[in-house]
């Protein structure tokens, strides 16, 4: 069964981007189609089916991994940076893409035109992150910038696959959570004051769940329309906070608090720590000029003390291994196998090992945690739906209770 997939490719012997719209049995078909005339593809991606949906918003933010992969196709087809910059500017415009991909592009090549270098005019946009700049600075050295840009697509795709990896894992629980929260709403704020009014006129004796519900139906009654723009403020001030990073910032000191959390959160960073010093060291840099860069990354207040505890061991001449085993960053096994990449010349290969180790250590504990939260968070969602519909029906009980009891 084909599909249609939206294919961005290079023209043989030409300057200009063409994008086109072919069926296709797979990707890998459709870029081999594309190949077949000697053109350079920068990318194949699915075409969403068409149907009633609301306009995708227009995207704003500059996706650094895409441009790399796009940029490293075209100096591998033989393109000089500028030759290359050139082309994705030209595309950019011609295809009316976002504007901060042409507000980057055009900032890439009035630098390069004016003498600076590739790393100098990257940093200097703010768009790109310092590791991808350190890299590209390294590269300068070598003349080694497709092979940067390549490896710096590794070190995204792994910190990619462990966020896809958490947002998969977190989305079934918020469907849940919202669907029940839903429900319950529905039962509180519609089905419990209309039962009420059938109990109104008894003057038996209730029992206290059938007090309380209805206490509750009369509450809602009288001030439930507050509870509807309470609601959308309480909303409006959670999504102000998550933009203005409140919410990051307080998850990010919590796991730090959390226990049950602590390893595999760290396992997370590490992997992420681990993968940058791979990147740079591959590029070149020194062990105290890698710590110092890779401490730039999102490690957090402890993680990143700690990085700078085995850089100021490091400058006072213990080896690698030891300032790391010392600062709490590397445990027996990998403390051993960074002195054996140490004395044997493969310290990058084994530093990406370890960062491998650290993502399959948190993506095992997301999959358990997984199958353990789920069925206890489905029976918490039925617990409670279910007791709101037994305290809708108590009244029912202690009416049939008084009716047929003793006279």
């Amino acid at each position: 069964m084909s599909r249609a997939f939206r294919v961005r490719y290079l023209v043989p012997g030409g300057a200009a981007v063409i994008e086109e719209v072919w069926r296709a049995a797979s990707a890998d078909e459709a870029r081999e189609r594309a190949a077949q005339g000697g053109g350079v593809v920068l990318g194949v991606r699915p075409v969403a089916a068409q149907g009633w949906k609301l306009p995708a918003p227009r995207r704003a933010t500059f996706d650094a991994a895409a441009w790399c992969r796009e940029f490293e196709t075209l100096l591998r087809a033989g393109m000089s940076p500028v030759e290359a910059l050139e082309t994705l500017a030209a595309a950019s415009a011609s295809m009316s893409e976002g504007d901060a991909r042409q507000s980057v592009h055009h900032r890439l090549l009035a630098r390069l035109h004016e003498g600076a270098a590739l790393s100098q005019a990257m940093r200097e946009t703010g768009a790109f992150s310092e590791v991808l700049v350190a890299g590209v600075l390294a590269s300068e050295r070598t003349s080694g910038l497709a092979d940067a840009l390549a490896e710096y697509l590794r070190y995204d795709d792994l910190l990619q696959r462990l966020r896809r990896q958490m947002v998969s894992a977190a989305l079934y629980p918020a469907l849940v959570i919202g669907l029940g929260a839903l429900i319950a709403g529905f039962l509180l704020l519609y089905v419990i004051p209309r039962f009420s009014l059938m109990y109104s006129g008894f003057a038996g004796t209730l029992s206290p769940a059938t007090e309380f519900v209805l206490a509750l139906s009369r509450m809602l009654r009288m001030h439930g329309w507050a509870l509807v723009p309470a609601a959308v403020g309480l909303v409006a001030l959670v999504l102000a906070a998550w933009r203005g990073g409140v919410v990051q910032a307080r998850a990010a000191a919590w796991l730090e608090r959390a226990s049950l959390l602590r390893r595999p959160v760290e396992d997370f960073r590490l992997a992420n720590f681990f993968q940058a010093m791979s990147l740079l060291v591959r590029g070149g840099y020194t062990i105290e000029e890698t710590l110092r860069m890779a401490a730039a990354v999102a490690l957090g207040p402890h993680l990143g003390a700690r990085v700078a505890r085995a850089r100021e061991m490091v400058a006072a001449g213990k080896t690698v291994s030891e300032s790391l085993a010392a600062a709490g960053l590397a445990d027996v096994m990998a403390q051993r196998l960074l002195a054996a990449g140490e004395r044997g010349g493969s310290f990058a290969l084994v530093v990406q090992t370890l960062a491998t180790r650290h993502a399959n250590a948190f993506v095992t504990f997301v999959e358990r945690a997984t199958r353990l939260v789920e069925p206890l968070l489905m029976l918490a969602v039925a617990l409670v739906i279910g007791s709101l519909v037994v305290m809708m029906y108590m009244p029912i009980f202690d009416i049939a209770g008084s009716v047929g009891g003793p006279r």
